[in-house]
């Protein structure tokens, strides 16, 4: 009777798990086709589909934000199959992808101080408050944060005060960039590349991004602390 009851606990948590694995590849496209419309994780740029709809490249956003609301509903019944092993997954997944992003995005900004001083000058965000002074300080700050707490998110059992920490980052980039299209500056977010005044959908694409990850790191801070093996021990 044990027996039968762990074979088919193994069967749901397999189940569950392959759930999980597709729900997280959409998402990763779905962050692909919202903030990297021309990377290998989009299919929105492929020459095959724009020949059969020219106008498919327009509809990246879209098809990102849909990806990741299918994701959502994904969580559902893999919850269902294997509530606690789902949930072990699902911060296991957040940890290292939020974590990861943090990282990534940090190089940039830590290897060209100064370009990235440039582009947090054109918010003109600290200017409107007599604060420019604050514009270098915070380059040379802020992606060491990024850097530091992304590797406190994966590496290290303090998850919880990480993802506060990674949760007011974002809530400060939506604030930043709902200050550019409200005074309608065409910049980048200045996340991944450092380049300046661009297009302005680029802003919204930002901002659709960061309002969808906000959610799983709002989550992550009420998890427990513990490291990522701990995660999975009982």
């Amino acid at each position: 009777m044990i027996e039968c009851f762990e074979k088919q606990n193994l069967k749901r948590s397999i189940v569950a798990g392959v759930i999980l694995l597709v729900a997280s590849f959409l998402v990763a496209v779905g962050v692909a086709e919202i903030s990297f419309p021309e990377t290998f994780l989009t299919f929105t740029d492929q020459d095959w589909l724009i020949n059969i709809w020219p106008k498919a490249y327009r509809y990246n956003i879209h098809v990102g934000v849909g990806a990741c609301a299918l994701c959502g509903l994904l969580i559902i019944p893999a919850f269902k199959l294997q509530k606690d092993f789902t949930i072990r997954a699902l911060e296991t997944l957040c940890r290292i992808g939020i974590g990861g992003m943090f990282i990534f995005a940090s190089i940039f900004k830590i290897q060209d101080p100064h370009q990235f001083a440039t582009l947090v000058a054109q918010y003109q965000f600290f200017s409107a408050l007599h604060l420019d002074f604050v514009n270098n300080f915070f380059a040379l700050v802020y992606p060491q944060f990024e850097l530091w707490f992304g590797l406190a998110m994966i590496f290290t059992p303090f998850a919880k005060e990480s993802a506060f920490a990674i949760f007011w980052m974002f809530v400060s980039f939506i604030i930043a960039l709902a200050w550019a299209l409200w005074n309608d500056l065409g910049i980048t977010c200045g996340c991944f590349e450092l380049e300046g005044a661009q297009d302005k959908a680029e802003a919204w694409t930002s901002l659709i991004r960061d309002l969808i990850l906000i959610w799983p790191t709002f989550w992550l801070t009420m998890r427990k602390n513990k490291s990522l093996i701990g995660v999975w021990r009982k």
